[in-house]
Order: structure tokens, then sequence, then C-alpha cells
């Protein structure tokens, strides 16, 4: 037969964790039946293993318009407006 723990809540009704999880960030939960099943997110799969797909052919115009967009190496410039940007841009 499985274990039974049961998470005590606080007065304000949140669940007081184990030891364990307490320093866990973020959880995903699952209901099955009655139980709710907690899960700390990095040890979750977020994403399906899709190694065995085949990959996909780029058209020929998009890979040039991504290398053309792709080789700008320009510095970036901070600025909080548009105008203050083109200001910064004017001193250099």
């Amino acid at each position: 037969m499985a274990e039974i723990k049961i998470l005590k809540t606080d007065p304000r009704g949140r669940i007081t964790l184990p030891r364990p999880f307490r320093k866990e960030p973020l959880f995903e939960y699952a209901v099955k039946g009655g139980q709710l099943i907690l899960y700390p997110v990095r040890t979750v799969r977020k994403y399906p293993d899709m190694s065995d797909l085949p990959e996909a052919e780029l058209a020929p115009a998009w890979v040039e318009r991504e290398k053309k967009v792709n080789a700008d190496t320009r510095p970036g410039v901070a600025a909080s407006t548009p105008s203050e940007a083109i200001k910064k841009r004017v001193k250099r």
C-alpha cells in the first residue's frame, strides 16, 4: 500500500510543504482522483522529445533574409524615447 502523507494548512489555508520542497520556487500540479500531486517545475519535462522528427527545409529566400538580418552587428542604443535614441546615435 502507498504511503499516505497529509499536508497541513496554516490558518490562512495555505499548504505547508515538506522540508525538502520548501526552497522550490515553482510547482506544477496534477489532480488524479482525490489526490493533488505536486511536481517541482525543473523536474517536469516542458517540451516533448522531437529528435525523431525530420528537419524541415527552409525556403532559400527566407534563409538569405535571415543571413542579412543576423549579419548586422551594430551595437544597440539604450534610450527611453525614440528622440533620445536619435540624439545618442548622432553623438557617436
